[in-house]
């Protein structure tokens, strides 16, 4: 507890500086994380805003690449329409100058597509490639990176774009070819049949610088950072740091990007000591990846005035609250230093009376047994007046209604409360005995008085008047109800704590007297010995009223049941209210309809919780209200409790009447009917109603008991006993007799007579 720290330790911690300090540190360090946190948030912001931007400019180059194979595919499908390519493609036999007829048919075909750079024939029979207008065997043909690609098995992929370096078509025709000389291009080739074996083909080659002019087109500024690979990962488009068809697998940086099969994605990579943010699109038609190359100044430099921005708040929000921090530490250390000022004062008054402690050991007396050497250094210790020659006594004061006192009363208040109480204790006992009082929490005060030899009429008298009045000075002066207990005189100190048992006990009995009660603790060993005797009779009064509907006469019986405990035991109270509880259940029992509307379980937790009322009068309150409950019920199912009782009337007479004429051949409904004074009709419903069988049935079955009865104890005739069970028709005995028992009368008698011994 802070009233234990010292007092240098308490300056030091509470101090203004350390406020300041502790409550600034905690500021700031709020501040430049949500600083940082929104920075790099916007940062984060940035980075994927770019990255969006460039994703839908790469899957539109994507789209447009498309666009253009397409245009290729269909170039490659029209040519392969004329007639003429088909015999160049196919026939080796054909002669020179029909070779150069089928050349100049279809010499103006690829004018229909932008940037082609050639078109060959392949005829693989004829050992030839055609090119403008020029027959070439395939040794002599100056491109011989498609001869070898066409005459190897999976090279080629028919209508797949392939990026190649070829010799410059321009000088094909040319008496010596410059090899040196090279055009980039992509290269489409259409054959018909299978891979594994091309006899024909037309191979279009379109030029790169196509590809180039689309991406231009549609951002000059970045068009020289976006590259093509293929799905080996060649560049199929180049730009100034990587060449046309170089290995991208080589640079460790980018081959995780490579190798992602995601759509699209983006990472941030350091190329040549610069950070860069790489942006890729896939595409699954033509298994490229389109890949641009970010420098990532561009995306910071526009977070420049955001961190500046972000500074700037940073500053002001930092001065403002170290302001806040400066006036709320002033305050906060203000508050606490005359707190503990308070403290202060009241535990250097304490630890001067050695009040605590002395509590604590006077609680210890009245609970424990210790021994007379411990009691004699506590005596010198608390200066203690006792004598252990001298007998004792123990007075137990206890506040009446104490939930009301403690909703009053804060916790503070309630201890300040007890101190007062025991001040003035002290002041009224102190002129007359030597008494100590000590707080035994939860409302009670116990007093322990060490007597001189007095006899015990003058002692009872004077300590009853004692009692009464520290009840009056504290109920005038600090508006407060006590009741109190007086216990025997003591002739040991180590009899305390049972004579506090007893007092205790003794408290719980005021709820036959109320508040400010005196009680004496003698009184509860005699009401312990008397045996207490439930009214019944006063009970069964109670059950006549409940159905009765007389709500006044019933509250009198359940108040005159619980008057009948006064004067016995509080077990005896508790068993009233069981008793009067188990009375009603098994009472209303035989009325089903109450049997899931009344609960029982708050007579159950009122007996369990007897000793928490204050007076006898809240016990029958308490009752009233269950009562009131079950008159609830009652009401509205009062009609079905008469009804009930005139069913199960008429029921005895038509069973009385019914074992006296059961034997009569003219028994029926309408003679019961008849006898009962009612109509056949309505006595055929309300039987039907109260036992959910027909009369019919009824008649029926008490017949086949009674002729069951006579095939076991008799040796009668079938016959005579159906006469003698009321039936006059044998055959419809027999009838009736299987219909209910499965078997015969012969075969019943028979099975009985086996199983008997």
């Amino acid at each position: 507890m802070l009233t234990f720290i010292g007092r240098k330790q308490r300056r030091t911690m509470f101090s203004y500086a350390n406020l300041f300090l502790s409550f600034a540190v905690i500021v700031l360090a709020a501040n430049i994380i949500l600083s940082s946190s929104m920075h790099m948030s916007y940062e984060r912001h940035a980075v994927d805003l770019v990255q969006t931007y460039t994703v839908e400019e790469l899957s539109q180059i994507s789209y447009s690449t498309s666009f253009m194979f397409e245009a290729a595919k269909l170039t490659l499908l029209q040519l392969y329409a004329n007639p003429a390519v088909l015999k160049l493609m196919n026939y080796s036999d054909l002669g020179e100058l029909e070779v150069a007829s089928l050349l100049q048919q279809i010499g103006v075909v690829h004018i229909n597509m932008p940037l082609v750079n050639s078109i060959y024939m392949y005829n693989k029979q004829a050992n030839r490639i055609y090119f403008d207008g020029k027959a070439f065997t395939l040794e002599s043909f100056p491109d011989q990176d498609i001869v070898g690609k066409l005459q190897t098995k999976g090279e080629v992929v028919n209508l797949h774009p392939m990026a190649r370096r070829i010799p410059a078509p321009g000088n094909y025709t040319s008496p010596s070819i410059d090899l040196s000389l090279t055009d980039d291009v992509y290269t489409f080739v259409f054959y018909d049949g299978h891979a594994d074996k091309i006899d024909g083909a037309i191979v279009l080659n379109v030029s790169q610088e196509w590809m180039k002019n689309t991406i231009k087109s549609m951002n000059p500024e970045s068009s020289g950072e976006t590259i093509i690979t293929d799905a080996a990962g060649r560049i199929a488009l180049s730009n100034d740091r990587y060449g046309y068809l170089e290995d991208l697998n080589a640079y460790a940086e980018l081959r995780d990007i490579l190798r992602d099969g995601q759509p699209s994605g983006y990472a941030v990579r350091m190329i040549d000591g610069e950070k860069y943010v790489i942006s890729y699109v896939s595409s699954k038609l033509h298994d490229w990846k389109f890949i641009r190359f970010t420098p990532y100044e561009a995306v910071s430099g526009k977070l420049q005035r955001i961190l500046w921005t972000t500074i700037v708040i940073f500053l002001l929000v930092t001065v403002c609250s170290v302001l806040a921090v400066l006036w709320i530490s002033k305050a906060v250390y203000g508050l606490f230093n005359r707190k503990l000022r308070e403290l202060e004062t009241k535990y250097d008054a304490e630890k001067h009376a050695g009040f605590e402690k002395k509590q604590q050991y006077l609680r210890m007396l009245t609970t424990r047994k210790l021994d007379d050497s411990v009691h004699r250094k506590r005596f010198a210790r608390f200066h203690i007046p006792f004598k252990l020659e001298n007998g004792f006594m123990i007075v137990m004061l206890r506040i009446d209604r104490y939930d009301e006192y403690c909703s009053r009363y804060s916790l503070e208040d309630r201890a300040l409360l007890a101190y007062g109480f025991i001040n003035m204790i002290g002041e009224l006992a102190g002129p007359l005995f030597r008494h100590e009082a000590v707080d035994l929490g939860g409302g009670s005060i116990a007093v322990i008085f060490n007597l001189d030899d007095e006899d015990d009429e003058t002692l009872t008298v004077r300590m009853e008047g004692l009692a009464r009045e520290i009840q009056d000075k504290i109920a005038h002066y600090l508006r407060v109800s006590l009741s109190v207990s007086i216990g025997d005189r003591l002739e040991e100190i180590s009899d305390i704590p049972d004579s506090m048992a007893l007092c205790a006990e003794a408290l719980e009995y005021k709820l036959f007297h109320g508040p400010r009660a005196v009680l004496y603790a003698s009184g509860v060993k005699e009401m312990r010995k008397r045996e207490y005797v439930f009214p019944e009779q006063i009970c069964a009064e109670l059950l006549d009223q409940l159905l009765a509907g007389n709500r006044e006469a019933a509250y009198a019986c359940s108040r005159s049941i619980v008057e009948s405990a006064r004067g016995y035991s509080l077990t005896s109270l508790q068993t009233a209210v069981l008793q009067m509880a188990v009375s009603l259940k098994e009472s209303l029992k035989k009325y089903n309809i109450f049997a899931d509307e009344i609960s029982y379980v708050p007579f159950l937790d009122m007996a369990s919780r007897i000793s928490s009322y204050e007076t006898l009068e809240e016990i029958g309150d308490k009752l009233e209200g269950l009562l009131s409950d079950i008159f609830g019920v009652l009401s509205r199912s009062l009609e079905t409790v008469k009804r009930h009782e005139r069913y199960s009337d008429i029921l005895d007479q038509v069973d009385r009447f019914l074992e006296q004429e059961y034997a009569s051949p003219s028994l029926s409904p309408e003679m019961i009917a008849d006898h009962l004074g009612i109509s056949a009709k309505y006595l055929r419903s309300l039987y039907k109603k109260a036992s959910g069988e027909s009369l019919g049935e009824s008649i029926n079955r008490y017949r086949m008991d009674r002729a069951k009865s006579l095939l076991e104890q008799t040796e009668a005739s079938v016959q005579e006993v159906a006469l003698r069970s009321g039936f006059a028709n044998i055959n419809y005995f027999y009838t009736l007799f299987k219909k209910y028992n499965g078997i015969t009368p012969n075969e019943f008698r028979s099975l009985k007579l086996a199983e008997e011994p």
